[in-house]
């Protein structure tokens, strides 16, 4: 029992490490969905790739750190600690993607979020024109879209901060989740040997 406390005092710093080697390798994911992203040309593919190299990927990493963070701690954790460990690696994840995603946006990739809006603009109006749509339709949901991007592109700073405090609540949401899902409690009794 012993020995367990005194992994759980080492619960969160292996926590924010375990968030700095997820919020890496989720930036290097979030930029590798960028690029396939911008290299489709079909609405299937600008539909699945957020989908499948932006979600599902980044989940199941998450999922392996979770095992490894528990398994760091000595294997066991309830509810509560699970839940503030988790938290955390999922909190320095959110802050390491996006401080990534911006340097990247504004030093490397200027033009990424042009090209991104680019390509679901045409695979949209490619998918429509294959489903026979009327012009004037097609040019109305164009000019929709054009303008629904460039609103999101002029936010103020209070809307940033905003999406940032919602992110921080569904990053809070998504911790109680995984940890209700990854909680483990240790035996009252343990084993012979």
């Amino acid at each position: 029992m012993e020995a367990n406390v005194k992994t759980l005092e080492n619960l969160k710093p292996e926590a924010a490490k375990n968030g700095i080697g997820l919020g890496l390798l989720s930036l290097v994911v979030g930029i590798l969905s960028a690029y396939l992203l911008v290299g489709s040309e079909s609405m299937m593919s600008v539909f699945l790739i957020p989908i499948g190299v932006g979600l599902i990927i980044p989940l199941v990493i998450a999922v392996l750190f979770c095992f490894d963070l528990r398994k760091k701690i000595g294997g066991y954790w309830n509810f509560r600690q699970a839940a503030s460990g988790i938290f955390i690696m999922f909190l320095v994840t959110y802050v390491i993607s996006n401080i990534g995603n911006v340097f990247f946006n504004k030093f490397i990739e200027k033009d990424m979020t042009t090209r991104i809006q680019t390509t679901v603009v045409n695979a949209t109006t490619e998918m429509m024109k294959g489903q026979g749509m009327d012009e004037d339709l097609i040019d109305k949901k164009v000019e929709d879209m054009n303008r629904d991007f460039e609103q999101k592109n002029q936010g103020t700073i209070m809307q940033t901060i905003q999406g940032h405090v919602i992110g921080i609540i569904i990053v809070f949401v998504v911790a109680l989740l995984f940890a209700a899902l990854f909680k483990r409690e240790a035996p009252l009794y343990p084993k012979d040997n």
